[in-house]
């Protein structure tokens, strides 16, 4: 009797194991995760993320490395005492889904030409930002570990990988110039799935990479030809944008969400101060309050804590608009790249004979570009510009200045160009951690010693250290 109830137990535990094999798939599968992310999706977050991030990155350090802004607190930045400033994971991690996009548009049953070239353009964006911050990174086999297994990288040196960005950015023009419609809700928080518009961002980030490697190479034609055909912003109506719409956390104005102690730590830089002065500059008053004394004060980059602490209580520095920059969770925007930028690169170009046109006229609608954006009214713009403080006189140093003003939260393109040309001239604060040098790049993350420790080895050993002051590529041509 045992025997016979043991045989009839072994067979329905064979029956119940052989139907829960049968339907191991649809019972493990969750209905309410796909397993296919549609670009739309994987778009919205692209977009998105990438854009609050700049723009805060410039907000938060990208002013202070440019000494338009200062911390009266926790002023280490400043004194340049740099560590993992956490940029590299950022873009590493964002990589993949930009990847999947590229994958997404390509795909025979889910071809679409905009999908395609919104994602070749966020790919060079991304790499031509780490080896801007970092010098030689990962790229030819950065994404490879999915399709071929490798997860210990080679880091490329900085001319292959803007070679590569220059590319994605030429193609994604050619991808983009189809105008293929997006049908339904397209994800993009910039422009909305407009192909024109992305076409004009794809050029405009041409003409700035373009003008960033001028050092090393000639680059008059490639310049010329994005400006004759005439496909990049040419208004504040093309800006790359990202507007909130304050709804959550997440989709507000970032310092709207955090603690009054952390918004007031940010004060007005004194260099910034005399660039202001000078131009009487009606750009202070919009960014920036009076003190409780009604006066305009700085403070200067570099102060060690105890220092800046003293400062701050002796003299009150000026702090950040609380109106635009704090109370308010959506005046404040996000962006990649404006109008005013765009304008000064060509008037760069022109004055030093890379493009033809007029240097003086470049410049001009590039501060116009820039105070109209910050709501200064017509007539005050064209009163600015006919101070002969600001009136252009063929100096690069007035030029830069003006453009160093104009990209205010522009991440860290301040500091690129500042790299790249010394100007304006900036120099450490009293309590420098650097000696008499300003830094030019970030240190690579410590994870990478540990994970990728002979690719890190052989990068460092190209570049000649891995110290904020190892100059790139696009730093040491000599063609000016």
């Amino acid at each position: 009797m045992k025997k016979i109830n043991i045989i009839q137990s072994l067979v329905i535990i064979g029956l119940l194991l052989t139907s829960c094999t049968d339907n191991f798939e649809e019972i493990n599968t969750n209905p309410n995760a796909p397993e296919a992310v549609s670009a739309n999706l994987l778009t919205s977050t692209v977009t998105s993320e990438i854009t609050r991030k700049l723009t805060y990155e410039g907000y938060s350090d990208g002013n202070t490395i440019t000494q338009l802004m200062a911390k009266n607190n926790f002023p280490g930045f400043g004194q340049f005492d740099w560590g993992d400033q956490g940029m590299w994971n950022f873009f590493y991690g964002i990589l993949p889904e930009i990847s999947d996009i590229l994958e997404i548009s390509r795909a025979e049953e889910t071809k679409n030409s905009t999908y395609e070239g919104i994602a070749l353009t966020m790919r060079a964006l991304c790499f031509a930002n780490l080896t801007d911050l970092y010098g030689n990174v990962p790229y030819s086999e950065a994404l490879a570990g999915k399709a071929e297994g490798i997860f210990t990288p080679v880091y490329d040196d900085q001319e292959l990988i803007y070679n590569g960005v220059l590319q994605d950015l030429a193609d994604a023009d050619a991808a983009l110039a189809k105008g293929m419609n997006i049908t339904g809700v397209t994800g993009d928080v910039i422009y909305d799935g407009n192909p024109e518009q992305w076409r004009k961002l794809a050029n405009s980030l041409r003409l700035r990479y373009l003008l960033r490697i001028s050092k090393q190479r000639d680059v008059s034609a490639e310049m010329q030809a994005v400006l004759s055909a005439g496909n990049f912003i040419q208004t504040n109506a093309d800006n790359a944008v990202l507007i909130y719409s304050g709804t959550s956390n997440t989709d507000s104005w970032p310092e709207s969400t955090g603690r009054i102690g952390g918004f007031d730590e940010k004060s007005l830089c004194t260099t910034a101060l005399g660039y202001f002065s000078t131009f009487n500059d009606p750009r202070l008053d919009v960014w920036f309050d009076r003190n409780s004394d009604g006066k305009w004060e700085g403070i200067p980059i570099g102060l060690n804590q105890d220092s800046a602490r003293a400062y701050d209580d002796a003299n009150s520095p000026s702090r950040l608009d609380v109106n635009l920059f704090y109370y308010s969770a959506t005046d404040a925007q996000a962006y990649i790249i404006k109008n005013s930028e765009v304008q000064f690169i060509l008037a760069e170009a022109a004055e030093r004979g890379i493009i033809a046109g007029d240097a003086a006229t470049y410049y001009n609608a590039g501060i116009r570009a820039s105070l109209s954006y910050w709501g200064v009214a017509d007539t005050d713009i064209d009163t600015y510009l006919a101070q002969p403080e600001v009136a252009y006189d063929g100096s690069l140093e007035l030029l830069l200045t003006q453009k160093t003003i104009a990209l205010w939260n522009v991440d860290y393109q301040g500091w690129f160009n500042y790299r790249r040309t010394g100007l304006p001239a900036l120099k450490p604060g009293p309590n420098t951690l650097n000696g008499s040098l300003y830094p030019v790049r970030f240190l690579y993350p410590s994870s990478e010693q540990t994970l990728n420790t002979n690719n890190y080895k052989a990068a460092v050993d190209a570049m000649g250290g891995d110290n904020i002051n190892v100059k790139g590529w696009w730093e040491t041509g000599n063609r000016y």
